[in-house]
């Protein structure tokens, strides 16, 4: 496939709107859990298990916020894996996905770096390479990591999966390094890249922002955010994030009606050309 025929079908409608991971106060179906704290996420599970559909496990690459963390802790990997373990227990019939442990360039861009040759992309693949052979049961979500506010750079990290073969073993990838860049242009030139190369592959992008859905909402399959913690708008009168279990419900269902919104007006953006 030449690069005109892979940009045209990036530019495709996916047929049904994206689908939104989160960990909700109120049953819901697509949850995701933080190796971080997992404990919420899985009294998440047992408490709504008969709602839940799908299931990612994230990496927790929010320790990178903190500039003197270069890596995961020691036998983290072990931490995802038990996660994902207890999940198929609780949910045999769901689909669960574990993410493959990635490193970001947003945070504190290059910190993640060993050298010029090894960046956190190539230390991400290395993780891929190693994981996904030791735990092959694992039903892995492989990152697509970039450097910071370089939308092309993603093509690098694309290339590498291709050359070990995981282009060809996995359907499912997640767009990184996203979650606290406020330039929806960067956002957009970033997803359309990974788009254009794996037209065929369902994609998640991590920490999406709302405001950032409109113009991408047409080249994803999903996304995950915790964002409706925090008030959505002013009719919630608040500024503050949400405590109670009925603030929280309340807040969520706001974020939700947002989110319906703007997935309904860019549909009938799309249906009037």
């Amino acid at each position: 496939m030449c690069k005109k025929e892979r940009l045209k079908m990036s530019e495709k409608l996916i047929d049904k709107p994206p689908l939104f991971f989160t960990l909700p106060p109120k049953p819901y179906p697509y949850i995701l859990i933080n190796a971080n704290s997992p404990s919420k996420g899985l009294r998440c599970i047992r408490k709504f298990r008969k709602h839940i559909r799908n299931v990612i496990v994230d990496s927790g690459i929010e320790i990178f916020r903190n500039p003197e963390v270069k890596d995961y802790p020691k036998n983290w990997i072990y931490r995802i894996v038990m996660i994902y373990n207890r999940v198929r227990r609780f949910l045999p019939d769901a689909q669960v996905y574990a993410t493959c442990p990635d490193y970001c360039d947003d945070y504190n861009p290059k910190s993640l770096w060993l050298n010029e040759e090894i960046t956190n992309i190539e230390r991400t693949v290395q993780n891929a390479i190693i994981y996904t052979e030791k735990f092959d049961y694992v039903n892995w979500l492989l990152s697509i990591q970039g450097w910071n506010k370089e939308p092309k750079s993603v093509l690098r990290c694309i290339r590498l999966y291709r050359e070990y073969g995981f282009l060809k073993e996995h359907e499912f990838f997640a767009v990184g390094n996203l979650c606290v860049e406020p330039d929806q242009k960067i956002i957009y030139e970033a997803i359309r890249n990974v788009r254009s190369e794996l037209p065929d592959k369902r994609l998640h992008v991590f920490g999406l922002k709302l405001k950032a859905l409109p113009v991408v909402m047409s080249m994803i399959d999903s996304f995950d955010s915790l964002a409706w913690t925090r008030p959505v708008n002013s009719s919630l009168n608040a500024n503050w994030s949400c405590k109670t279990q009925k603030e929280c419900i309340k807040f969520f269902e706001a974020w939700l009606a947002r989110l319906n919104h703007i997935k309904a007006q860019c549909n009938l953006r799309e249906f009037m050309g």
